[in-house]
């Protein structure tokens, strides 16, 4: 994590001196590759522990709002793809009950998958409702096939037939991961007119 921490640092701090010619072009690039190395560090790591733990720990927070630390991540993302619109619509009546943290970490795995496979406006909804969570991300672009869809929550899946995948194949397993350890669920569903991954995550008992 130290020496990409170097890189980004050193990138911010170049691209806040107002940056000329090429390298307008390029350290936006050199951001987005920050951020989907850190991202891809994090899966790795989580899938460590979840194989050697049984499962993903997380620490549930009911003191705190859950939009800020979600719009941190569409930020993020939205930085990384200036040339991508995302929508957000968010409805969360007060606190959620969960580790913010991790749904955090889920946002930006689905986000980032989004954006990179899918095409046209990405779309993030959530709700909150007696105590339980509903989140998706929505994105347009070719149908998943449905043979594809039985795999994609997998460990290191990737479709053979998608020339344009990249990366290990564990952030959308890392995502189901981090539903299950809140007792929820993570599902995908894919047409003509979007590719919807929806997060249900119930109240607490």
């Amino acid at each position: 994590r130290n020496p990409l921490a170097s890189i980004d640092a050193g990138v911010n701090l170049l691209f806040n001196a107002n940056p000329e010619g090429k390298a307008r072009t390029i350290l936006p690039l050199m951001q987005k590759s920050v951020l989907r190395m850190a991202n891809l560090i994090d899966n790795v790591l989580d899938l460590a522990r979840g194989r050697l733990a049984g499962g993903l720990a997380i620490r549930r927070d009911r003191g705190e709002p859950l939009d800020p630390a979600l719009m941190q991540v569409v930020e993020e993302l939205r930085s990384a793809w200036p040339e991508r619109a995302v929508e957000v619509d968010m409805q969360l009546g007060g606190p959620v009950d969960c580790d913010q943290a991790r749904i955090a970490q889920l946002l930006s795995n689905l986000l980032a998958n989004a954006l990179v496979h899918g095409t046209g406006t990405v779309r993030v909804i959530a709700q909150s409702h007696d105590g339980a969570l509903e989140l998706a991300v929505a994105n347009g672009g070719v149908p998943i096939p449905p043979e594809v869809m039985k795999h994609m929550f997998q460990p290191f899946y990737r479709a053979a037939t998608d020339g344009n995948r990249r990366g290990l194949g564990i952030g959308l397993y890392i995502a189901a991961e981090i539903a299950r350890a809140h007792g929820g669920s993570l599902s995908v569903t894919s047409d003509a007119e979007e590719t919807r991954f929806p997060l249900s995550v119930p109240a607490p008992a």
